[in-house]
Formats: structure tokens, C-alpha cells, sequence
């Protein structure tokens, strides 16, 4: 049986976010506005500037086992590895309350899954607005898509996060990952080149926001299997669009 990061190297991906005159460097295991590979502080307002406003944070995450056990799994100053990145293996089916096991399986992950997932997958809502546009001309008689969008090319962005949004259902993976649009009229699985799914953000403004948590912020990082929010960890996505 595999461990539960069996062979997988410490996550190293690392992204400076530069909005709102603020940059600030996270990581894919957890580590937030520190750049280790100095050992100065990464958090820099105005950015440009030179001048720091916090040393480091990380993420810190806990909860109760099924059997009332408190599991913690939290940085300090990136001492250890307690975040890997990529998806779990999830078996329905395979609960055993009274030996302590959840209908989740053994909930592993291997090497190359861990490297494939130690990146950042990053969208705009601008790109998506002008994507959605283009599209919705392209499918109405009466737009002219050339005219309209004269030599418009989707976006990598747009077209990268389909590595995002699916897991490998032969090892066990939720099927759906990272958030993303699915027109009614489309088959299953994200395809924006013939169906025009794309990475998922309230354009209509369905969602009232203050009842809901979905996303309707201005960019969306998906951070080793994890969506941040502009740097801000909100959790692991499996839910269907």
C-alpha cells in the first residue's frame, strides 16, 4: 500500500501576486511571503517600493478525525512539509466506521501527480468576460465574430485550466477539480474550444455574495489542487459547476 505522499517531493512552486499596489510571494506548500531563496520578507506595499509589511505566514488547517482525534496540519518558517500538492484518491465504499476509516478510501497520492500539480493555474476575470463574449457572438447568426473580435485567440490561461479541472478517475481522483462554467448545451468535461466552458466566475450575477461563497473576485489561482482567492486559502474543490 502507498503512503499517503508516497515518494513525492516537498512542493516548491511559488507565485508573486503584484495587485492593488501590493506583492507577495505564496507557495504551493503553504508557505506565504517569505522568499526562502533570500531569506527576506516578500510582502512588499507599496510593491516596488523596498518596504515590508509582514515577515511570513502559512497555512495552519485542523479538524477532528471519526474518532475525535484533533489532526493539525500547520508551517512555521516552512520547518517540515505538511502540504503536498495534487488531488487525493477517493474509493466510495470503503467505510469502516468502527476501525476508524471514512467513505474515502485510503486517500493517497503519488509522485508524479504531486509534481504535476506543483504549479499555479491563474485566470482573469477580464479574459473570461471578453472569452464569453466572443464566444456568444460566435455562435449568433446575426454577430460577427471577426468583425466584433477581429483576430481573437483564447487565452492559454483559459485553455490551461482544463489541467485544473479534472482528476484522474483510473487513480481514483474526483472527477471534477477546479471550478469552471459548463453551458447547458455542451458535453461533459471542459472543453472552451468546442463547447465554451470556461474557468468558473459569476459574469451574470446569479450568486448573492453574501449568502454564498462561490467566487466572483476579480482572479482565481488554483494552487495545488486548491483554490486561493487572491492569496487567501478558501478549500478544496470536488463539486460539480
Amino acid at each position: 500500500m502507498l503512503s499517503r505522499a508516497a515518494n513525492c517531493t516537498p512542493a516548491s512552486g511559488r507565485k508573486f501576486l503584484e495587485y492593488n499596489n501590493v506583492s507577495a510571494l505564496i507557495e504551493t506548500g503553504g508557505s506565504m511571503w517569505l522568499d526562502r531563496s533570500r531569506g527576506k520578507n516578500a510582502y512588499e506595499v507599496p510593491k516596488g517600493s523596498g518596504n515590508t509589511l509582514v515577515y511570513i505566514g502559512a497555512l495552519w488547517m485542523g479538524g477532528m478525525d471519526v474518532n475525535n482525534q484533533l489532526k493539525i496540519a500547520a508551517l512555521r518558517y516552512r520547518i517540515g512539509n505538511d502540504f503536498w500538492a495534487g488531488p487525493l484518491s477517493t474509493n466510495p465504499g470503503t467505510a469502516d466506521i468502527t476501525n476508524g476509516k471514512l467513505d474515502y478510501g485510503p486517500a493517497e497520492i503519488d509522485a508524479d501527480d504531486c509534481s504535476k500539480w506543483d504549479q499555479f493555474f491563474i485566470t482573469k476575470r477580464s479574459e473570461i468576460e471578453l472569452f464569453n463574449a466572443w464566444y456568444e457572438c460566435s455562435s449568433d447568426p446575426n454577430c460577427d465574430a471577426n468583425f466584433e473580435y477581429p483576430n481573437y485567440q483564447i487565452p492559454e490561461s483559459i485553455l490551461e485550466w482544463g489541467n485544473a479541472t479534472h482528476g484522474n478517475l483510473a487513480k481514483n481522483q474526483d472527477f471534477y477539480l477546479a471550478p469552471y462554467y459548463e453551458r447547458p448545451e455542451g458535453n461533459i468535461g471542459y472543453d472552451p474550444i468546442n463547447d465554451g466552458d470556461y474557468p468558473w466566475y459569476d459574469l451574470s450575477g446569479q450568486i448573492d455574495c453574501r449568502t454564498s461563497r462561490r467566487v466572483t473576485y476579480m482572479e482565481i489561482l488554483i494552487c495545488g489542487g486548491f483554490l486561493t482567492i487572491k492569496g487567501i486559502f478558501i478549500q478544496k474543490l470536488v463539486e460539480t459547476p
